[in-house]
């Protein structure tokens, strides 16, 4: 079916480090500037430090590099974290 992908097609970029009162539609709305995201949500466990952290799924691996390369410059001032992440 046209318009329809297999979900091993999508592309997860991990989030750390997020804002305590971050909101996953947030977390959305940052993320499809750089490309069309699928979904986005933030996990309610913690990391080691206790930080917040969460997925933004991406129909594209060229949509999740640019945001990975965007935000990984950001990231030394916001205190954002890009990476791909394991589905």
């Amino acid at each position: 079916m046209k318009g329809i992908r297999a979900k091993d097609e999508y592309v997860s970029v991990f989030v750390n480090n997020l804002p305590e009162g971050m909101h996953w539609r947030w977390l959305k709305q940052l993320f499809e500037y750089h490309g069309k995201v699928i979904d986005a949500f933030i996990l309610n466990k913690r990391n080691i430090r206790g930080k917040r952290f969460g997925f933004v799924r991406y129909a594209n691996i060229n949509d999740a590099n640019k945001a990975i390369n965007r935000m990984g410059i950001l990231a030394s001032k916001v205190a954002y974290r890009c990476q791909f992440g394991k589905i």
